[in-house]
């Protein structure tokens, strides 16, 4: 053998004999770390167990319920309808059939603001609606057969979960515009018998997302529903239809209020987000590449809900899957209360965000926000439903007595059974006659009676006022 390394192989077994070995304490010492490590392991391990036994309980309650826990399922949950009875794949032909102007009138004739009571037309501005309506005469022509169908199944794929396309819905926004449009321009040129039929085939259009499982199709059917109650108000103030037909709308109004479509959409987004808390690492770099890295724009890919071993065994997004659960189910009891009561979901949200924010569930406070929202939104849809109703009401009111009423209670039994309710308090709408005409009002989401102050078209940050949600006619 080499003498150095000999050499060198004394001294190492030298050093190593002179090494003292350890003392009581440090022996005590790292017993006490081994056993605390384990604890936590134990400890981590049971919290582990208890967890995927609780999650497994709350989807094992959804399926006995008959719900769906993922986008895939919410494909096949959803009613089947064959296409010799499915309207949807009508009005897909109407939109086909909708041309736009090759310059910027299709966006000055897709702006909201034209149809509110406030806004005045030019000569041009007439001319230039009429024109955008008669060309888009055979889309409408095509969607009036659509909406004589009873059953709707727009094609849409839930298993994109937050990536989930929706063409339809832009195209049924625009086809709605179209024929508000159509309602105005008919009050103006005084066609009294012809616009509230455009207003109903409105009601008609958003009724077409009545079963669909999905928070941003409930919210553009309360955006078509929003531009009817908005047409209806402008015609009135320009145009007095007769009692039928006042009578048809007022009964149309009230038909596409009875129907609760936000817990329907709120069990649909609740599929359709689950498998969000399940990525697998895979899923997680491709969302890490954004457009801007790849020169490409992004594909949509499906949420399968089948994360890595070890990312799923860490638990940090199951907790955060478990609190979504636990807080989607308890935002679906309060959609399912009439307002006021459903409104209380606001003071329990602010609870859940101060929680969301404080245990780290990141996803949940992601996706938690536009869901709180939509309870008010709903409320505000119902209010608008509800003045409408009630106006023209009054409107039948007027052409039976030849005056306004003094009180709303002067409308029953003949021309509303009931007085309709303010859905933020739970009171009776506000009247309030004017020099000219009269202001039905709800006191919005802040409660305070304002008096029937309407909101400007334009609000200024500034503005500190608050404002009612208001139906005027003045004539």
């Amino acid at each position: 053998m080499n003498p150095n390394l000999l050499a060198w192989l004394k001294t190492r077994i030298r050093s190593i004999r002179r090494q003292t070995p350890p003392s009581p304490f440090e022996r005590k010492l790292g017993r006490a770390i081994q056993i605390f490590t384990l604890l936590v392991l134990c400890v981590f391990v049971l919290w582990r167990v208890l967890l995927y036994f609780e999650i497994k309980g709350r989807f094992a309650r959804l399926r006995a319920a008959g719900l769906p826990t993922s986008g895939a399922e919410l494909n096949t949950w959803r009613r089947p309808v064959a296409d010799g009875d499915n309207g949807a794949l009508v009005m897909a032909q109407a939109f086909a059939l909708r041309p736009t102007f090759q310059d910027s009138r299709s966006n000055e004739v897709a702006q909201s603001k034209l149809i509110l009571r406030t806004n005045g037309w030019s000569s041009e501005t007439h001319s230039l609606v009429t024109a955008y309506v008669q060309t888009n005469a055979q889309a409408l022509a095509k969607a009036r057969e659509a909406v004589r169908f009873s059953l709707f199944r727009y094609p849409v794929d839930y298993s994109y979960g937050p990536e989930t396309e929706m063409p339809h819905l832009g195209a049924l926004k625009t086809l709605s515009q179209i024929v508000a449009l159509q309602a105005v321009l008919d009050a103006e040129d005084g066609r009294s018998n012809e616009w509230p039929a455009q207003v109903e085939f409105q009601l008609q259009l958003a009724a077409t997302l009545d079963g669909e499982p999905a928070l941003y199709s409930h919210l553009a059917r309360n955006t078509m529903i929003h531009k009817a109650v908005k047409a209806t108000e402008r015609s009135l103030n320009r145009d007095r239809p007769g009692d039928e037909e006042c009578s048809k709308l007022q009964a149309a109004f009230s038909h596409i209020g009875e129907t609760n479509g936000l817990p329907l959409a709120l069990a649909g987004e609740r599929a359709m987000m689950a498998p969000v808390f399940r990525l697998s690492w895979e899923e997680i770099q491709s969302s890490n590449h954004s457009a801007e890295q790849t020169g490409q724009p992004l594909k949509p890919h499906r949420y399968l809900g089948k994360p890595s071993f070890f990312l799923w065994f860490s638990g940090f997004l199951e907790r955060d899957l478990n609190f979504f659960l636990q807080t989607m189910e308890k935002s679906i009891s309060f959609a399912e209360l009439a307002p006021p009561r459903s409104l209380e979901i606001t003071n329990w949200f602010e609870t859940v965000e101060v929680v969301t924010d404080k245990r780290y569930f990141f996803l949940t406070g992601i996706l938690l926000p536009p869901i709180s929202r939509s309870v008010q939104r709903e409320a505000s849809t119902q209010a608008q439903i509800r003045l409408a109703t009630t106006a023209l009401a009054i409107e039948r009111f007027r052409l039976d007595r030849g005056r306004l009423p003094a009180d709303l209670k002067e409308l029953m039994p003949q021309f509303l059974q009931e007085i309709p309710k303010d859905p933020f308090d739970g009171a009776s709408l506000r009247y309030k006659s004017r020099v000219r005409g009269y202001v039905i009002y709800s006191v919005d989401t802040d409660g305070h009676d304002d008096g029937g102050r309407e909101s400007p078209e334009y609000k200024k940050s500034s503005d500190t006022n608050s404002y009612d949600i208001t139906f005027t006619v003045e004539r």
